[in-house]
């Protein structure tokens, strides 16, 4: 009888972690060596767990008309967002955006958010990786 409630209980516990795992996903999905430029205008923005979200429209005149569109930015959770400066009302829609970030790889139009830049140009980063930054980004409309 120990043995088998020993025997359910593990399995439980085993399904939970696994179930907790695939929940959640890696950043693989998206192009992790380019580096996009998007400037447009914020559509929605989405405070909530597990990423925040920021939708914007991309103008079809910009720069690069493969970047014209609606698109979808993913970036990091809440919590994390609000250590880096984000709140809940960083974003709300008509306020003009600048997004960079990596494309993601199956051709829609999403992205994941390495920082974005106010209307008044504040910086907003994504979470505490410093990997691409103002400084080393590539000028706009450069893949």
């Amino acid at each position: 009888m120990q043995t088998s409630t020993l025997v359910a209980g593990s399995a439980a516990v085993l399904a939970l972690i696994g179930a907790s795992a695939s929940a959640h996903h890696s950043f693989a999905m998206y192009y992790q060596r380019k580096v996009w430029t998007w400037e447009g205008t914020v559509v929605e923005f989405q405070w909530r767990q597990p990423h925040s979200h920021v939708i914007v429209d991309v103008p079809a005149n910009a720069a690069n008309l493969e970047l014209a569109g609606r698109w979808d930015f993913e970036g990091s959770s809440p919590n994390i967002a609000t250590r880096q400066g984000w709140n809940r009302n960083s974003f709300k829609p008509g306020d003009k955006i600048t997004v960079v970030g990596n494309p993601q790889r199956n051709g829609s139009k999403a992205g994941s958010l390495s920082y974005a830049i106010t209307a008044d140009g504040k910086v907003l980063y994504h979470d505490i990786n410093r990997r691409v930054t103002p400084e080393n980004t590539p000028k706009p409309g450069a893949k």
